[in-house]
């Protein structure tokens, strides 16, 4: 049985978040801290709801909250449109405590396109309008592909593959 404060609660969170489910355990514990150090809750209370979270993530897994491949598929085509780097968008993906083995799958099967590259890189260009900005301040082509592979890099995209791609957008 669910208590009515964790139920509450976690309805109330996921009516506006997608989570996963050991991102929604992390929450709940949060939660129940706060509201302990706040004197909300009482020592006995803390405990109780400490030791019914597993139930209130198996309520919400049965009833179809957690659909965590299309959220990691949803996720990483955000992290794309934004223009992440590999490394970032693994890294994020990795804090968001999505199931391991779906990881690696996902990983194997998306990482491994070979105009992913381009695409991110092209699409963090965009976002960010450097090229257009920098183009403002007059500088010359060869100045400008240094400063904009040094930014790559140091975003976290490949060096050789950077090159490569920043010579088909400024040279």
């Amino acid at each position: 049985m669910i208590s009515d404060y964790l139920k509450k609660y976690s309805t109330y969170y996921l009516s506006r978040y997608s989570v996963t489910k050991g991102k929604f355990e992390d929450i709940l514990k949060k939660k129940i801290t706060k509201d302990y150090l706040e004197k909300k809750i009482s020592k006995d209370d803390y405990n109780i709801f400490n030791l019914e979270i597993k139930n209130v993530i198996n309520y919400f897994s049965k009833i179809g909250v957690f659909n965590e491949k299309r959220l990691l598929e949803l996720t990483f085509q955000n992290y794309v449109k934004k223009g992440y780097s590999k490394k970032k968008i693994k890294y994020k993906i990795l804090n968001s405590k999505f199931n391991d083995s779906l990881i690696a799958d996902f990983f194997r099967d998306e990482l491994t396109n070979e105009n992913l590259d381009e695409l991110l890189i092209k699409n963090y260009l965009n976002r960010t309008r450097i090229i257009e900005k920098q183009k403002k301040l007059n500088i010359s082509d060869k100045q400008l592909f240094d400063k904009m592979l040094i930014k790559l890099t140091n975003q976290g995209f490949n060096y050789e593959n950077s090159r490569k791609i920043l010579k088909k957008f400024i040279l």
